[in-house]
């Protein structure tokens, strides 16, 4: 068989397997809330508290929340709105309702402590809702196997121009 066909035909295969894996996955939703704490100062300390197990513990507590403290912290990322005392709580789950649930008791109970454990008022500023169409953000196995396929149409391209250019200088 020539490279090039074997070229073409092992992107093809990579570029369908990579989607294929990509289906299997189960779709992952987000839901995102957000906390506005009264001093600048306050937004760091916000941040280290909910990513805490203390405030993940205190959050798995509620109805309907069955998981261990290091699941809803992997799955969980807690950052700065730009320059503003803000805090983005965002949280990825397999089910939209129990991502917005999540994320929606997490900013609940992670203001409670802060304003209960300092001289700072947080607050709840938006809640996450459940979208009436809810997309999932990840897996994307269409977009993952056109950029395989293009990655490995490339690679094959450039080895088969350095093969020939190989063989161009030998003779």
């Amino acid at each position: 068989m020539d490279v090039k066909a074997v070229a073409i035909l092992a992107s093809l295969v990579a570029a369908m397997a990579v989607t294929a894996t990509g289906l299997l996955q189960p779709p992952m939703y987000e839901a995102s809330a957000q906390v506005r704490v009264s001093q600048e100062q306050g937004v760091a300390t916000l941040i280290q508290a909910t990513g805490s197990r203390s405030v993940a513990e205190r959050v798995i507590r509620h109805p309907g929340l069955r998981m261990e403290p290091a699941e809803l912290l992997d799955n969980l990322t807690v950052e700065r709105a730009k320059n503003t005392n803000f805090i983005d709580l965002t949280y990825e789950h397999t089910n939209v309702f129990v991502a917005t649930q999540v994320v929606n008791t997490m900013a609940e109970v992670s203001s409670e402590r802060i304003s209960e454990t300092s001289n700072l008022t947080a607050t709840v500023y938006k809640k996450a809702r459940v979208p009436d169409y809810p997309t999932p953000v990840s897996p994307k196995p269409l977009r993952n196997g056109l950029l395989t396929l293009v990655a490995g149409l490339a690679l094959s391209a450039v080895l088969i121009v350095g093969r020939s250019w190989l063989r161009l200088r030998r003779s």
